[in-house]
């Protein structure tokens, strides 16, 4: 996060009511938000730091929190939160273990077996169903498509209604953390939503399946199409087959084609594969012809 070396932890820290730390370490990562390893005593934290317009996010990703932690569901405890100057705050448990990637990275010989249970670790968040909360709105996810998205927005509301499960909407191997044996935590809840679980799981696919900025290298496809088929492998284990996924592909496509656009606008990012695969899982749904 450019912004975060003209932050002040120590005095975030002491605004959320934790003096004397005795390190605050940045940490890489954060796409939205300013993080930091935080050691007090024989204690590690993270701090996590937001922008001021991102109140709303903080909100949701409390109360997202607080629902998966009821569902016994791994994710860092919240130890304190607050504002500092207009910016929402959190102070979580630091997570044992290391993000998936990484992990996968380092031993390949154990990727079917961790990322089938990356895969059931997201059938046991699917498992959890909140109780309404007016920070976790039912099927706001759907307008995630954007507005020109009317035709797939109501085959979605039609089809998807009623579905109430808690969903991430951002999981991905940078998002857990893994011992080599289970996932640890489950990470970065600022997209949750409820609603229907297809969609949590089309996000997941479109991001190992056709997010752009992985290198195109023949080894890492290989790696990228075995990462997505033990994934799926656990995930259906757990909670059993996923049907007429047509419209949710078409609608994480679409989620993709918004989220990174501004960032290949930016970077040079080709976006060719992700319009074709956009493209192909809405005429399988008949959203064009």
């Amino acid at each position: 996060m450019p912004e975060q070396q003209d932050l002040d932890p120590y005095a975030i820290l002491a605004a959320l009511g934790l003096n004397g730390v005795a390190e605050a370490t940045p940490v890489a990562g954060g796409a939205d938000t300013a993080i930091w390893r935080v050691a007090h005593g024989r204690q590690l934290y993270a701090l996590r730091v937001f922008r001021a317009e991102q109140a709303e996010t903080y909100q949701r990703e409390i109360a997202a929190m607080r629902a998966a932690l009821a569902g016994g569901l791994p994710v860092p405890a919240i130890h304190l939160a607050g504002i500092w100057r207009d910016r929402p705050a959190l102070l979580l448990g630091w997570c044992v273990g290391e993000p998936l990637l990484p992990a996968l990275q380092r031993q390949p010989g154990r990727l079917w077996s961790i990322a089938t249970e990356f895969g059931r670790m997201q059938a046991a968040i699917h498992a959890v169903v909140p109780a309404p909360a007016p920070e976790l709105r039912l099927d706001t996810w759907i307008a995630w498509a954007g507005a020109d998205e009317t035709a797939l927005q109501a085959r979605l509301h039609a089809v998807a209604a009623g579905a109430t499960q808690l969903l991430h909407l951002d999981y991905h191997p940078l998002n857990v953390t893994t011992d080599g044996l289970r996932m640890t935590a489950v990470l970065d809840w600022a997209n949750a939503q409820v609603g229907d679980p297809r969609a949590d799981v089309a996000r997941s696919y479109s991001i190992l399946a056709i997010e752009p900025s992985w290198p195109r290298r023949p080894h890492i496809a290989i790696f990228r199409r075995l990462l997505a088929h033990a994934w799926r492998r656990g995930y259906e284990q757990a909670a059993g087959p996923l049907g007429d996924m047509a419209l949710f592909y078409a609608w994480a496509g679409a989620v993709m084609l918004r989220d990174i656009a501004p960032r290949a606008a930016r970077s040079g990012l080709r976006l060719d594969r992700v319009h074709r695969w956009t493209i192909a899982w809405k005429r399988r749904a008949g959203i064009i012809a």
